[in-house]
């Protein structure tokens, strides 16, 4: 018997710790890998090109660049759920579990002050009460008593310590690790990095441009940044499947009809990364852990045309120029020759004696 119960306490153990990175809460969230909700890139090709130039005359040239962050800190999340006939025996139910969980914690390293109670709820209970008559029952909706939820959050630094955390949560009878969150430090410092990388990139592009012969002016900008936790990126795994038989038409009216009972199949969640193949630039690429993923992005419009077109533009600017310097020059003199007041080419007024 003590074999059974070890191996049963070896099961529960097990399976609890093989969710460690991501809480029950996945199995109510599920998304799939090709949804990119937070990052907004929709089924891309995995070979990026660039368009060279339109009709217009313009092509756009972006650079987008991703960093994988590893967590300065993680916060835990346990539920805890306490009945109780009375609201004072309830509550002091979950003091009890509560303090089991927090002395289990100060024995395991984890200090008091990085702990925080979160009260949820308290709601009355209710079951059926059948009164009966000669003619008659009645089913009566009778309050039992109370049932309070509190979630308790764990802030620690080390990944590892998590499963020191589900072993104090067990000792109190706290199965439902509801999840585990990433914290990230200076996220300001992430940005700018990333974002200095966009700009080299666009810088490398651009210049491949220029040694093409090609002049480039910038007509509209844009960017985008963003972050994807790892939370978000769990996906939902189906280790076997079963194909739906076929059907078939009975060879005559005795025979029996075929019920099919499938088997339970193993159903299971991993972390699934944003794909790398999006990105022009992928900084810290072989993380091993789930990590936070940054990424910034920059998209320009540029006008295209040759070098020759661009320098005999900027001349034609030039010359325009000193021709309209020259005949403002002339009207000034032509002005202060007469003796009046006069507004030269609607900007200089010009005041004479």
């Amino acid at each position: 018997m003590k074999k059974i119960i070890l191996s049963l306490s070896a099961i529960i153990a097990y399976s609890f710790s093989y969710s460690q990175s991501a809480g029950n809460a996945i199995h109510q969230n599920q998304g799939s890998a090709g949804n990119f909700v937070n990052y907004g890139i929709g089924n891309l090709p995995d070979v990026r090109t660039e368009p060279t130039s339109g009709p217009s005359g313009t092509t756009t040239i972006k650079a987008e660049v991703m960093i994988n962050v590893e967590a300065s800190s993680y916060v835990a999340i346990l539920s805890c759920t306490q009945a109780g006939e009375t609201v004072t025996q309830t509550d002091s139910l979950m003091d009890v579990r509560l303090n089991n969980v927090f002395d289990e914690l100060i024995r395991a390293g984890i200090p008091i002050e990085n702990t925080h109670v979160d009260f949820i709820s308290m709601l009355p209970t209710y079951e059926f009460e059948m009164t009966e008559k000669r003619y008659s029952k009645t089913m009566n909706e009778v309050p039992t008593g109370f049932e309070m939820k509190k979630n308790i959050h764990v802030r620690f630094n080390e990944h590892d310590r998590l499963n020191d955390l589900i072993a104090a949560a067990a000792k109190a009878e706290m199965y439902d690790l509801v999840k585990v969150e990433y914290n990230v430090a200076d996220m300001d410092r992430i940005y700018d990095e990333i974002r200095s990388k966009a700009e080299s990139v666009i810088a490398q592009k651009t210049e491949s441009f220029t040694r093409l012969g090609f002049d480039l002016q910038i007509m509209n900008y844009g960017s985008n940044q963003g972050s994807v936790y790892p939370a978000d990126r769990y996906v939902k795994y189906l280790a076997a499947n079963t194909g739906i038989p076929k059907t078939y038409a009975k060879r005559s009216s005795k025979d029996k009809p075929v019920e099919y009972n499938y088997a339970d199949k193993n159903t299971t969640v991993y972390y699934e990364k944003l794909p790398y193949s999006r990105f022009d630039v992928v900084l810290n690429a072989d993380a091993v852990e789930p990590t936070v993923q940054f990424f910034y992005s920059i998209s320009i419009q540029y006008k295209l045309q040759s070098a020759e077109q661009a320098k005999r533009e900027a001349e034609d600017r030039e010359l325009d120029i000193e021709l309209r310097r020259a005949q403002i020059q002339a009207q000034i003199k032509a002005v202060k020759g007469n003796g009046t007041t006069a507004t030269v080419n609607n900007h200089v007024t010009v005041k004479t004696k």
